[in-house]
């Protein structure tokens, strides 16, 4: 393999390279496609440099892994001289996202991490380099990745893993002068080594989950998206909200891709599609909650279509239906994608219908990106269509050999 890597060269005679992720000091990430089972990838390419037979045994750690919050490790191999890793596709991580992240928001982060140390902790495996980077999200969650690759994994003990995990969280939930909460008390102990197990951090982190109470006929008001965790990556922080693509007519974004006050309720969300595929009228069906659920750690994400963005031209769009439980005027909303942003309509209805046409349109954007928040002519009504007319490959589930859409939080507010 050339010292040189480029887009559309073939690494292990089955990994197809797409765009490069990241570099560290042991190497290059790319995204890349796994011919042989048509699917997304990252494939590290470890400096030539580095001994090979401890990359080796730190891989075979690393892959031992099978735990929902740890990233997984499909595959080793050499090629040309280079060491290499595949593992579970997952591009965006908490370094890509604004922080610091809400108490609520950091309390979920800080128990999926704890789950993924106490893990690997039991079964001997040392992570020895964590940080935002390799805390990935997913549509269930955080993912812990790249535990025993580091150099620093061969001297590193549990006990650093968890300072390592202490300083992170003191970035990623870092708090107002003077303000202290429980959260911060156990971050405070990490940092200073109190701790002497992931699983005593686990069993405190869980002891500040909210008590659980009898659920309303009507969903009582979500929490308010925070908008510390907009997950607005750089190029929206660099172009600001003047840059936010292009709206339909009589919309207008709003600075910052954030929309301050309340969120309407919402009594229930269900994934919409128009049947004419003769599919069964389900769009992303199991993920679809996490679309309302208050954290931007998690997506609800369309079918795979593989043959091109248009549904593969059996359908003009799917989405998902918001049931405000009675007539309401909306005039903004805020929608979060993950990866690539794709085109959507808002559109609204006072009855629910498969009949898309049916459906009146609010505002449409194409282009737009990650966080996209506007205002538009103010309609009435009870039901809500978030509905996705174009998809993107780069999202996650599709990769570059599928086109999808994956959206965290989409939220409906009052004129």
């Amino acid at each position: 393999m050339p010292t040189r890597l480029a887009p559309g060269q073939r690494v292990g005679e089955r990994y197809l390279l797409d765009h490069e992720l990241g570099t560290s000091e042991q190497g290059v990430t790319w995204q890349a496609v796994d011919e042989r089972l048509d699917r997304g990838v990252a494939l590290r390419i470890f400096d030539p440099r580095l001994d090979r037979a401890a990359l080796t045994q730190r891989a075979g750690l690393a892959a031992s892994l099978t735990h929902p919050r740890v990233v997984r490790v499909f595959d080793t191999g050499t090629d040309t001289g280079r060491f290499f890793t595949v593992s579970e596709l997952l591009p965006t991580s908490l370094a890509s996202v604004r922080l610091p992240l809400s108490a609520t928001n950091a309390l979920h982060t800080a128990i999926d991490v704890a789950e993924a140390l106490q893990y690997a902790h039991e079964r001997g495996v040392v992570h020895g380099n964590l940080h935002e980077g390799n805390v990935l999200l997913s549509e269930a969650g955080a993912k812990v990745g790249d535990f025993a690759l580091s150099s620093r994994a061969r001297s590193a003990k549990r006990e650093d893993d968890l300072r390592a995990f202490g300083e992170m969280l003191f970035r990623v939930c870092q708090r107002q002068s003077g303000e202290v909460d429980e959260l911060t008390r156990v971050v405070d102990s990490l940092r200073t080594g109190a701790y002497g197990s992931a699983t005593d951090v686990l069993t405190d982190l869980r002891s500040l989950r909210p008590t659980p109470v009898a659920a309303p006929v009507q969903r009582r008001a979500r929490r308010v998206w925070p908008a510390v965790v907009a997950a607005v990556l750089i190029a929206v922080i660099a172009f600001g909200a003047t840059r936010l693509g292009h709206r339909g007519t009589g919309s207008n974004f709003v600075p910052g891709g954030k929309i301050h006050g309340t969120a309407l309720r919402v009594f229930s969300v269900t994934d919409f599609d128009p049947r004419r595929d003769g599919g069964d009228g389900r769009e992303g069906h199991g993920t679809v909650n996490k679309i309302d659920d208050g954290s931007p750690t998690t997506f609800w994400s369309t079918e795979r279509y593989t043959t091109n963005a248009y549904f593969n031209g059996k359908k003009p769009g799917v989405g998902v239906i918001f049931d405000l439980g009675s007539p309401a005027a909306v005039g903004q909303a805020e929608v979060l994608f993950v990866g690539a942003p794709c085109n959507f309509e808002l559109r609204y209805s006072d009855a629910r219908t498969n009949q898309i046409d049916q459906w009146q349109t609010a505002t449409a954007v194409t282009s737009p990106q990650l966080a996209t928040a506007l205002r538009f002519s103010p309609h009435t009504a009870r039901y809500w269509l978030l509905w996705i007319t174009k998809l993107t490959q780069g999202a996650p589930g599709g990769g570059t050999s599928a086109w999808t859409c994956a959206v965290a939080e989409a939220n409906l507010y009052a004129p």
